[in-house]
C-alpha cells in the first residue's frame, strides 16, 4: 500500500459492501474522488476494499445513492488508536504516573560524600548543607547550583580554604581544604620604633624597650619613638621594640559630588517566558510575547533534566523580564555634602590602619561648579604611627 504511513496517521477502514458490482461501485469512487484500494471479490454483488476515514461521509451518501450495504469490517489508523486509549483512562493515568513518578526519583539526592576534612568539621559542613536544603531525599529541581552551594558554604565556614562541589548523579560529592593555621614567628632582628609621620603623641603601649617621647609630644617622621638599646654606655644591649604608639594628626581631603544623578529603577512590569532548550537552541513553549520596550533587565535560569543520574539534552529554560526606567534625581546641596562626607570618610579609612579612629571633621570649603559640590574637608585621625626600624650595630 503506497502512502502507507499517511493512511497509519489519518485512519482507515475495510469494509464489506454487498448488493452492488464492483464496477459500479469502483466508478461511483472515482467520481465521488474517494480513494479505495485492496478490492477483493467475494461473491457476486459482495465484496471487500480499504478506503479512507476522511471519506465516511461520502460512503454514507454513496450506500443510500447506490442502494447498497456497508459495513465496516476493520478499523486502523491513529485516529482509532487515540479513541480506544481514551477508553482506557486508568491505563494512561498509570503510564503518566510511572513517569512522574521515574523523574521524581531521578531527580532526588541519594548519596552525600565528603573528603578531606576531619569529623568535627564534616559534621559542621553536613549541618550547614542541610540549613541550606541540601540533604538526602531532597530535589535537585529546587537546590542552588554547585556553583552557589560552594559560595554559601565559603562564606558560612571559617575554617575552610576551599571546597570543591561536583554533581555525580543523584549523589553530591565535597572536596575540602582546610586552613592551615601557621603561628606568628617572632622576628629575631633587633630595633627602634620610629614615627611614621608627623603627630601629637595622643597615647603609648610599650611592651619592649625603652620610651623617648611622652603625651602630647609634637614628634617628626623618623623620630624614635621607642629604643631598642637598653643599659649604660659599655654595658648597652639591644632588643626588638614592640608596642603602639597613638599619634593624632590631621588630614586634608577634597571630594567632588555631583548635583543630579541618573539611575535606572524596575518599574515593576514583569513577564515570565519559558522555554525548552535543546543543545544551542531554546523552543519557547509558554510566554510568547514579553515585554513591549527595550529597556529591559533580562535574568534567565536554566536547569537541567536528568534521568537517573545521566544528562539529557532539554533544560527547562526560565527568563524573567523586567521593565526599566531611567529617572534624573537632583541631589539638595545639603544632600550632597553629606554624600561627600561619607565618601571622604571611606576613602580616607582605606589609608590607615583597622584601627585607626576619626575623631573630629571641619568643613574648610565648599563650592558649587558645573553641577557639582566640591568639599574639601579636614580631619583629625588618631592611628598607630609606630614602625620598626633595625639597629645597625656599630652605629
Amino acid at each position: 500500500m503506497r502512502n502507507d504511513w499517511l493512511h497509519k496517521s489519518t485512519g482507515y477502514m475495510k469494509i464489506q459492501v454487498t448488493y452492488a458490482s464492483p464496477e459500479t461501485f469502483i466508478k461511483e469512487c472515482q467520481r465521488q474522488d474517494v480513494l479505495i484500494w485492496k478490492v477483493t471479490f467475494q461473491e457476486e454483488e459482495r465484496f471487500t476494499a480499504y478506503v479512507l476515514l476522511t471519506d465516511l461521509y461520502k460512503l454514507k451518501k454513496m450506500a443510500k445513492h447506490l442502494s447498497c450495504k456497508i459495513k465496516f469490517e476493520e478499523k486502523k489508523g491513529l485516529p482509532f488508536l487515540l479513541k480506544k486509549l481514551t477508553g482506557r483512562k486508568g491505563l494512561i493515568a498509570g503510564v503518566l504516573g510511572f513517569i512522574v513518578v521515574l523523574i521524581l526519583l531521578s531527580n532526588m539526592v541519594w548519596a552525600i560524600e565528603i573528603e578531606g576534612t576531619d569529623p568535627a568539621m564534616e559534621h559542621e559542613l553536613r549541618h550547614t548543607l542541610e540549613q541550606m536544603g541540601v540533604k538526602k531525599g531532597a530535589l535537585q529541581y529546587f537546590l542552588p547550583a554547585p556553583e552557589k552551594i560552594q559560595e554559601n558554604i565559603m562564606n558560612e565556614l571559617d575554617g575552610v580554604t576551599w571546597i570543591g562541589v561536583t554533581k555525580h548523579g543523584s549523589s553530591y560529592h565535597f572536596q575540602v581544604v582546610e586552613k592551615e593555621i601557621v603561628e606568628e614567628r617572632s622576628s629575631p632582628g633587633t630595633g627602634h620604633l620610629v614615627a611614621s609621620r608627623k603627630a601629637v603623641i595622643h597615647d603609648l603601649f610599650v611592651e619592649k624597650g625603652n620610651p623617648l617621647i611622652k603625651p602630647n609630644q609634637v614628634v617628626k617622621k623618623g623620630d624614635i619613638l621607642v629604643s631598642g638599646e637598653l643599659g649604660k654606655e659599655g654595658k648597652t644591649t639591644y632588643i626588638a621594640a614592640e608596642g603602639e604608639v597613638i599619634g593624632e594628626f590631621w588630614y586634608k581631603v577634597r571630594v567632588k559630588v555631583p548635583l543630579s544623578q541618573t539611575i535606572e529603577t524596575i518599574t515593576g512590569r514583569t513577564a515570565k517566558k519559558h522555554g525548552l532548550k535543546i543543545g544551542d537552541i531554546t523552543v519557547p513553549i509558554w510566554g510568547f510575547s514579553g515585554l513591549d520596550t527595550e529597556d529591559i533587565y533580562k535574568e534567565q535560569i536554566a536547569r537541567k533534566w536528568e534521568l537517573f543520574g545521566y544528562k539529557t539534552p532539554f533544560s527547562h529554560v526560565v527568563t524573567h523580564e523586567y521593565e526599566l526606567q531611567s529617572v534624573d534625581r537632583d541631589r539638595a546641596h545639603k544632600k550632597a555634602v553629606a554624600i561627600a562626607k561619607e565618601e571622604a570618610t571611606k576613602k580616607l579609612l582605606q589609608m590607615f590602619s583597622e584601627d585607626a579612629e576619626i575623631t573630629g571633621e571641619k568643613v574648610l570649603h565648599e563650592t558649587v561648579d558645573g553641577g557639582k559640590v566640591k568639599v574639601s574637608l579636614h580631619y583629625k585621625i588618631q592611628d598607630n604611627i609606630a614602625v620598626k626600624q633595625p639597629i645597625i650595630q656599630g652605629d
